[in-house]
């Protein structure tokens, strides 16, 4: 169990990361910054899609070394996006991947499969509970929150240690 990651993915998510509306300009910075090296990623594909790169700035801080993009083409695109991680999770010499019908530990990335609105989306696993897990999720409706998801609605699970 990662208890570091956990802790730290549950105080960035209390920070109010937020892209940027029609009311507010997005205070996605300290991520943006993190990615200043990788070309594929610019400011507008980060107000679109950012819970893999709040999955990067927490694992960052808990230090765990991951370069900003993974050096394998199979691995389309720097952990900014969250297909990314699953790319990087399932190859095979890395093995980090683990289905959804396994039981999340705190500390583990979970991807929530994705929808008709809303691209696939990483979280950090706080707690589990019964038939759920509470998760530290960037970009969720556009900010950093704490929410509880169904164990159902998880598509699978990235173990980092």
């Amino acid at each position: 169990m990662n208890l570091r990651l956990a802790e730290i993915a549950r105080a960035e998510a209390g920070k109010n990361y937020h892209g940027t509306t029609d009311v507010a300009i997005g205070n996605l910075q300290p991520l943006e910054e993190l990615f200043s090296e990788a070309d594929d990623v610019t400011h507008g594909m980060l107000n679109a899609d950012w819970s893999g790169a709040f999955v990067y700035l927490c694992t960052k801080l808990a230090g765990i070394s991951l370069p900003v993009r993974y050096p394998d083409p199979r691995v389309h695109a720097s952990f900014a996006s969250s297909i990314s991680w699953v790319e990087y999770a399932r190859l095979p010499k890395i093995r980090l991947w683990r289905k959804n019908n396994t039981t999340p530990e705190i500390g583990d990335v979970a991807v929530l499969a994705p929808t008709e609105h809303t691209p696939c989306l990483l979280g950090v696993v706080l707690e589990v509970l019964e038939d759920c897990a509470e998760l530290a999720i960037g970009n969720y409706h556009n900010h950093s929150a704490i929410v509880e998801k169904p164990l159902c609605e998880i598509y699978g699970y990235i173990r980092l240690t």
